[in-house]
C-alpha cells in the first residue's frame, strides 16, 4: 500500500568527507536563506483545530504525488533523492577523474557502484558468490557446528539471533553489545500473527515467493514448496514472542541487561560464551543486553523441536534473502517484485544507478562522506 508521509522536516547541513576533494562547493552561497516553514504547502480553507494536519500540509498533498518507483513518498523522501542525486554526481565524477588509488576505501566504494551496474558479469555469477555460504551452512550437523558457520562465515544470515553492538542503554558513553532476535522475512510481527484475510494472503504470497526463489538454490519446485511451508512455521513460531508495534515503542523494554550464565539460563542450547569468541569478540564479556527476554527463551524450545535439516534450510534461505538484491538482476527482480510491488504497491524499479549508489551508501558509506 502506498503512503504519502508528512512533508515537515529539518534539514541538517551533510558534511561529505573522502570525496569532497571532487565537488567544487566554493561558488555556493552558504548564508542563503533557507525557509523552516512554506507557507504554500498549507491549506488554509482547513481549521487547524478540526485537522491541523491538512491544515499544515494540505495543498502539499494536493500538489504532489508518489513517484512510481516509491512506495510512500513526503518530506523525507525529497531530502533522501536529493541528497542521492548528489552523492551520484560526486561518484561520477571521481570515477572520471581517477582520484583515487588502488586499496582505498574510496576506490572501494567506486568499484562496488561499479560491480553494482556491472548486468552481465552479475547475471554470468548467478549464484556462485553465495555458494561457499551454501557450502559451509550444508557441512552443518548439530546446533554446535550452527552457531559456529553463523558466526565465522562471512555472508550467512540467521534467522535465529544476532549480537550487535550500540551505544550502552544506561551509559551512552560506551558501547555494549546486544543479542537481538534473528532475520524474518516478513517485515514484521504482525504479518506473521494477524488473523485478517489480507494478512493470510500476504502470508501465501510469502511462501509462494520463497517456492520460486529456492528453486534458484537448486531445490525441486516440490521441495522448495516444502520447505517455504515449514521455513513460515518456524518464522511463525519466532514472530509470535517478539514485542509487537507498542511495545517496541518503550525503550526500556529492550532494557535487560544479563551476564552470560544468565542467558544461558533463558537459551542453553547456545554456547554462548563460544559464539561470542567466533564472532570476533576478543574480550571477556561480563553483561550482555538481550533485547527481547521472552523471544530468547522461546527460541530454546524452537531449536529443541526443529530438525537440524530444517534450520539449514533456513539458513539457506535467509542467506539467499539478504543477499537476492545483489545477485543476478533476476534474483534482484524477483526480490523486488516480491517485497516492494507486492508488499508496498511500487509500481517500478528506481533507475539502476540509484539502486547501486544505495547499496555503496548502505555498505561502504564512510568512504563516501
Amino acid at each position: 500500500m502506498k503512503t504519502t508521509l508528512k512533508t515537515s522536516f529539518l534539514l541538517g547541513l551533510s558534511v561529505l568527507i573522502g570525496f569532497t576533494s571532487c565537488k567544487d562547493d566554493s561558488k555556493k552561497d552558504l548564508a542563503e536563506n533557507i525557509p523552516g516553514i512554506e507557507l504554500e504547502n498549507m491549506d488554509t480553507s482547513v481549521s487547524p483545530k478540526d485537522d491541523f494536519y491538512n491544515y499544515v500540509n494540505g495543498n502539499w498533498m494536493k500538489t504532489n504525488t508518489i513517484p512510481e518507483d516509491q512506495s510512500r513518498w513526503g518530506g523525507f523522501g525529497v531530502l533522501r533523492k536529493s541528497t542521492r542525486n548528489d552523492v551520484l554526481e560526486i561518484v561520477k565524477t571521481a570515477k572520471e577523474l581517477g582520484s583515487y588509488s588502488e586499496g582505498t576505501d574510496q576506490k572501494k566504494a567506486l568499484l562496488f557502484f561499479e560491480t553494482e551496474l556491472d548486468t552481465i558479469a552479475r547475471a554470468e555469477a548467478g549464484i556462485d558468490p553465495i555458494k561457499p555460504m551454501l557450502a559451509a551452512i550444508d557441512g552443518i550437523s548439530n546446533i554446535n557446528d550452527m552457531q559456529t558457520v553463523y558466526a565465522k562465515t562471512l555472508g550467512v544470515d540467521s534467522p535465529f539471533f544476532g549480537l550487535v553492538v550500540f551505544p550502552d542503554l544506561n551509559d551512552s558513553s560506551i558501547n555494549a553489545p546486544y543479542i537481538s532476535q534473528g532475520s524474518l522475512g516478513l517485515p514484521d510481527r504482525d504479518y506473521y500473527v494477524l488473523k485478517d484475510e489480507k494478512s493470510k494472503e500476504r502470508r501465501q504470497q510469502y511462501v509462494d515467493h520463497i517456492t520460486r526463489m529456492m528453486q534458484y538454490i537448486d531445490y525441486s519446485e516440490a521441495d522448495a514448496k516444502a520447505a517455504a511451508e515449514m521455513i513460515l512455521a518456524v518464522e511463525t513460531k519466532l514472530a509470535e514472542p517478539q514485542l509487537d508495534k507498542i511495545q517496541s515503542r518503550n525503550i526500556q523494554n529492550f532494557n535487560n541487561p544479563r551476564s552470560i550464565e544468565q542467558l544461558t539460563e533463558l537459551t542453553p542450547a547456545i554456547d554462548w560464551n563460544k559464539f561470542i569468541s567466533e564472532i570476533g569478540v576478543d574480550q571477556k564479556l561480563d553483561t550482555v543486553y538481550v533485547l527481547e527476554l521472552k523471544y530468547m527463551k522461546e527460541l530454546q524450545n524452537v531449536l529443541n523441536s526443529t530438525p537440524i535439516e530444517d534450520i539449514k534450510t533456513m539458513m539457506k534461505w535467509t542467506t539467499l534473502n539478504s543477499s537476492a538484491g545483489w545477485l543476478s538482476p533476476e534474483l534482484e527482480k524477483a526480490n523486488w517484485d516480491f517485497y516492494s510491488k507486492t508488499l508496498r504497491g511500487t509500481e517500478t524499479q528506481q533507475p539502476a544507478e540509484e539502486r547501486a549508489m544505495d547499496g555503496v551508501t548502505g555498505r561502504v558509506g564512510e568512504a563516501i562522506g
